[in-house]
């Protein structure tokens, strides 16, 4: 990397949050990043439509049981516990 771009990081890492916060928000709201693999963003949604397709087609046939929110966060609690680990939760 360029001494530029090196000095730059260097001043986004002595930043508050907050403004850190901004600063990705207004990159976010002028660049825009280019695919990995250079997919175009059509090609990207028509893999995400089909696999939504896919995973409705599974809870359709009954591949798939839905739980719910309260089950799947009970599920995650007991886990954790097998592991002896706390669980933090965000507000």
């Amino acid at each position: 990397m360029t001494a530029t771009v090196e000095r730059i990081k260097q001043e986004i890492r002595n930043l508050a949050p907050d403004e850190v916060d901004q600063l990705l928000r207004d990159l976010q709201n002028e660049y825009t990043m280019p695919s990995p693999d250079g997919d175009d963003e059509a090609s990207i949604e028509a893999e995400w439509d089909a696999e939504i397709d896919r995973r409705v087609q599974e809870i359709e046939d009954g591949k798939v049981e839905l739980i719910s929110g309260e089950e799947f966060e009970r599920h995650v609690d007991q886990l954790f516990a097998q592991r002896g680990l706390t669980r933090t939760r965000r507000a």
